[in-house]
Protein backbone atom coordinates (compact mmCIF):
# COMPACT_ATOMS: atom_id res chain seq x y z
CA UNK A 1 0.00 0.00 0.00
CA UNK A 2 2.29 2.55 -1.58
CA UNK A 3 1.68 6.16 0.50
CA UNK A 4 -0.54 4.74 3.18
CA UNK A 5 1.78 4.29 5.76
CA UNK A 6 3.66 6.74 8.00
CA UNK A 7 7.68 7.55 7.70
CA UNK A 8 9.66 6.64 11.59
CA UNK A 9 9.96 10.34 12.19
CA UNK A 10 6.03 10.90 11.68
CA UNK A 11 5.35 7.74 13.87
CA UNK A 12 7.71 9.38 16.40
CA UNK A 13 5.89 12.82 16.61
CA UNK A 14 2.53 10.98 16.93
CA UNK A 15 1.63 9.73 20.94
CA UNK A 16 0.10 6.49 20.26
CA UNK A 17 -3.04 5.36 21.86
CA UNK A 18 -4.81 2.12 21.70
CA UNK A 19 -7.56 2.22 19.73
CA UNK A 20 -9.65 -0.90 20.80
CA UNK A 21 -13.20 -1.17 19.75
CA UNK A 22 -14.91 1.63 18.48
CA UNK A 23 -18.06 3.02 16.65
CA UNK A 24 -18.44 5.69 14.25
CA UNK A 25 -21.12 6.85 13.13
CA UNK A 26 -21.12 8.76 9.20
CA UNK A 27 -23.29 11.67 7.80
CA UNK A 28 -22.94 10.18 4.48
CA UNK A 29 -21.37 7.20 2.38
CA UNK A 30 -18.33 9.22 1.09
CA UNK A 31 -17.26 9.53 4.34
CA UNK A 32 -18.38 6.03 5.11
CA UNK A 33 -16.38 4.67 2.09
CA UNK A 34 -13.38 6.20 3.19
CA UNK A 35 -12.99 5.00 6.67
CA UNK A 36 -14.15 1.36 5.63
CA UNK A 37 -10.73 1.57 3.76
CA UNK A 38 -8.71 1.62 6.65
CA UNK A 39 -10.84 -0.21 9.01
CA UNK A 40 -11.06 -3.24 7.00
CA UNK A 41 -6.97 -3.71 6.87
CA UNK A 42 -7.19 -3.03 10.47
CA UNK A 43 -9.56 -5.16 11.66
CA UNK A 44 -8.00 -8.18 9.80
CA UNK A 45 -4.80 -6.99 11.10
CA UNK A 46 -5.63 -6.53 15.23
CA UNK A 47 -7.79 -8.75 16.50
CA UNK A 48 -7.76 -6.78 19.79
CA UNK A 49 -9.02 -3.93 17.51
CA UNK A 50 -12.75 -4.00 16.14
CA UNK A 51 -13.84 -0.59 14.23
CA UNK A 52 -17.64 -0.45 13.44
CA UNK A 53 -19.01 1.97 10.57
CA UNK A 54 -22.33 2.98 10.50
CA UNK A 55 -24.08 5.56 8.51
CA UNK A 56 -27.50 7.95 8.15
CA UNK A 57 -27.53 8.48 4.59
CA UNK A 58 -25.98 9.82 1.71
CA UNK A 59 -28.29 13.14 2.33
CA UNK A 60 -27.76 13.58 5.83
CA UNK A 61 -26.56 16.46 7.79
CA UNK A 62 -25.19 16.71 10.90
CA UNK A 63 -28.62 16.85 13.27
CA UNK A 64 -29.44 13.65 11.09
CA UNK A 65 -26.41 11.90 12.12
CA UNK A 66 -26.83 12.79 15.83
CA UNK A 67 -30.30 11.78 15.76
CA UNK A 68 -29.68 8.77 14.57
CA UNK A 69 -26.71 7.80 16.41
CA UNK A 70 -28.74 8.31 19.74
CA UNK A 71 -31.46 6.13 18.03
CA UNK A 72 -28.84 3.35 17.52
CA UNK A 73 -27.43 3.12 20.74
CA UNK A 74 -30.97 3.50 22.58
CA UNK A 75 -31.43 0.45 20.98
CA UNK A 76 -31.29 -2.36 23.48
CA UNK A 77 -29.45 -4.23 21.86
CA UNK A 78 -27.04 -2.53 20.26
CA UNK A 79 -26.33 -0.63 23.74
CA UNK A 80 -25.84 -3.76 24.90
CA UNK A 81 -23.29 -4.45 22.56
CA UNK A 82 -22.25 -1.14 21.89
CA UNK A 83 -21.63 0.27 25.28
CA UNK A 84 -18.21 -0.38 25.45
CA UNK A 85 -16.79 1.03 22.66
CA UNK A 86 -15.34 4.86 21.70
CA UNK A 87 -18.23 6.97 20.01
CA UNK A 88 -17.69 9.26 16.67
CA UNK A 89 -19.68 11.06 15.11
CA UNK A 90 -18.17 12.58 11.78
CA UNK A 91 -19.74 15.09 9.65
CA UNK A 92 -19.89 18.41 7.67
CA UNK A 93 -20.63 21.38 8.98
CA UNK A 94 -23.01 22.66 5.66
CA UNK A 95 -26.28 22.15 7.26
CA UNK A 96 -28.21 22.86 9.12
CA UNK A 97 -28.17 26.29 9.81
CA UNK A 98 -28.02 26.25 13.38
CA UNK A 99 -24.40 23.97 13.08
CA UNK A 100 -23.08 25.67 16.38
CA UNK A 101 -25.97 24.40 17.98
CA UNK A 102 -26.05 20.81 17.36
CA UNK A 103 -22.45 20.75 18.05
CA UNK A 104 -22.71 22.01 21.43
CA UNK A 105 -25.70 19.50 21.69
CA UNK A 106 -23.10 16.46 20.67
CA UNK A 107 -20.73 17.71 22.99
CA UNK A 108 -23.31 18.25 25.84
CA UNK A 109 -24.40 14.28 25.19
CA UNK A 110 -24.00 11.70 27.64
CA UNK A 111 -23.13 9.33 25.46
CA UNK A 112 -19.59 10.83 25.34
CA UNK A 113 -19.21 11.24 21.91
CA UNK A 114 -15.86 12.33 20.28
CA UNK A 115 -16.62 14.99 16.93
CA UNK A 116 -14.77 14.30 14.10
CA UNK A 117 -15.77 17.71 12.13
CA UNK A 118 -15.14 18.96 8.49
CA UNK A 119 -15.80 22.72 7.66
CA UNK A 120 -17.28 22.76 5.85
CA UNK A 121 -17.28 19.74 3.65
CA UNK A 122 -15.04 15.99 4.28
CA UNK A 123 -13.72 17.35 0.74
CA UNK A 124 -11.50 19.38 2.83
CA UNK A 125 -9.58 16.44 4.43
CA UNK A 126 -9.70 14.82 0.89
CA UNK A 127 -8.10 17.37 -0.34
CA UNK A 128 -5.34 17.45 1.93
CA UNK A 129 -4.22 14.43 0.74
CA UNK A 130 -2.88 16.80 -2.31
CA UNK A 131 -1.82 20.33 -0.74
CA UNK A 132 -2.55 22.40 2.06
CA UNK A 133 -5.60 23.84 2.21
CA UNK A 134 -5.82 26.69 4.38
CA UNK A 135 -8.35 29.40 2.67
CA UNK A 136 -12.16 29.09 2.23
CA UNK A 137 -13.58 27.28 -1.22
CA UNK A 138 -16.48 26.66 -2.38
CA UNK A 139 -18.04 23.61 -3.10
CA UNK A 140 -17.49 23.54 -6.72
CA UNK A 141 -14.04 25.23 -6.32
CA UNK A 142 -12.92 22.40 -3.95
CA UNK A 143 -14.72 19.54 -6.44
CA UNK A 144 -12.53 21.02 -9.09
CA UNK A 145 -9.17 21.08 -7.26
CA UNK A 146 -9.82 17.33 -6.60
CA UNK A 147 -10.81 16.19 -10.08
CA UNK A 148 -7.44 18.19 -11.05
CA UNK A 149 -5.40 16.13 -9.05
CA UNK A 150 -6.99 12.90 -10.15
CA UNK A 151 -7.21 13.84 -13.72
CA UNK A 152 -10.88 12.79 -13.61
CA UNK A 153 -13.75 14.61 -12.09
CA UNK A 154 -14.31 14.01 -8.58
CA UNK A 155 -17.10 11.74 -8.24
CA UNK A 156 -18.50 12.01 -4.52
CA UNK A 157 -19.74 8.84 -2.57
CA UNK A 158 -17.93 6.02 -5.30
CA UNK A 159 -15.04 3.43 -3.89
CA UNK A 160 -13.02 3.97 -7.06
CA UNK A 161 -12.83 7.53 -6.07
CA UNK A 162 -11.49 7.11 -2.87
CA UNK A 163 -9.23 4.50 -3.23
CA UNK A 164 -7.81 6.74 -5.95
CA UNK A 165 -7.61 9.98 -3.63
CA UNK A 166 -5.77 7.85 -1.13
CA UNK A 167 -3.52 5.76 -3.20
CA UNK A 168 -2.65 9.06 -5.54
CA UNK A 169 -2.45 11.37 -2.80
CA UNK A 170 -0.44 11.19 0.85
CA UNK A 171 -2.54 10.39 4.01
CA UNK A 172 0.64 11.42 5.97
CA UNK A 173 0.63 14.77 4.34
CA UNK A 174 -3.34 14.93 4.43
CA UNK A 175 -2.22 14.72 8.51
CA UNK A 176 0.44 17.21 8.27
CA UNK A 177 -1.48 19.78 6.65
CA UNK A 178 -4.50 19.03 8.62
CA UNK A 179 -2.76 19.87 11.77
CA UNK A 180 -1.12 22.90 10.67
CA UNK A 181 -4.77 24.54 10.25
CA UNK A 182 -5.55 23.15 13.46
CA UNK A 183 -2.75 24.90 15.09
CA UNK A 184 -3.43 28.26 13.70
CA UNK A 185 -7.02 28.11 14.84
CA UNK A 186 -6.24 27.09 18.19
CA UNK A 187 -3.39 29.80 17.93
CA UNK A 188 -6.46 32.18 17.03
CA UNK A 189 -8.49 31.23 20.02
CA UNK A 190 -10.76 29.46 17.95
CA UNK A 191 -12.67 26.33 19.30
CA UNK A 192 -15.25 24.27 17.93
CA UNK A 193 -17.97 24.48 21.08
CA UNK A 194 -17.73 28.26 20.10
CA UNK A 195 -16.06 29.76 16.69
CA UNK A 196 -17.28 26.78 14.26
CA UNK A 197 -18.73 29.36 11.55
CA UNK A 198 -15.41 31.46 11.91
CA UNK A 199 -13.39 27.85 11.24
CA UNK A 200 -13.75 27.85 7.93
CA UNK A 201 -11.53 25.69 6.23
CA UNK A 202 -11.39 23.42 9.45
CA UNK A 203 -10.78 19.64 10.00
CA UNK A 204 -9.87 18.03 12.75
CA UNK A 205 -10.37 13.88 11.03
CA UNK A 206 -6.61 13.79 10.73
CA UNK A 207 -6.77 13.01 15.04
CA UNK A 208 -8.48 9.49 14.14
CA UNK A 209 -6.73 8.95 10.92
CA UNK A 210 -2.86 9.15 12.90
CA UNK A 211 -4.42 6.18 15.16
CA UNK A 212 -5.34 4.73 12.13
CA UNK A 213 -1.82 5.16 10.15
CA UNK A 214 0.23 3.62 13.18
CA UNK A 215 -2.36 0.45 13.88
CA UNK A 216 -1.56 -0.11 9.40
CA UNK A 217 2.29 1.09 9.58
Amino acid sequence: MPKTTLTPERKVAIEKQFLGRIIIFCEGMTEKLYLDYFANIINKKNKYTDIKIETESANGNSRKVFNFANNFMESESNNRKYINYTKYLIFDCDSPKDIQSVINDMIASTKEYNLLVSNFLFEVWLLMHFEIVDSKMSKKKIYEKLGIHLANDYVKANAGTIREIIRKGSVEDAIKNAQKLYELHESAGNKIENNIKDMNPYTNVHKLLEQFMLEIS
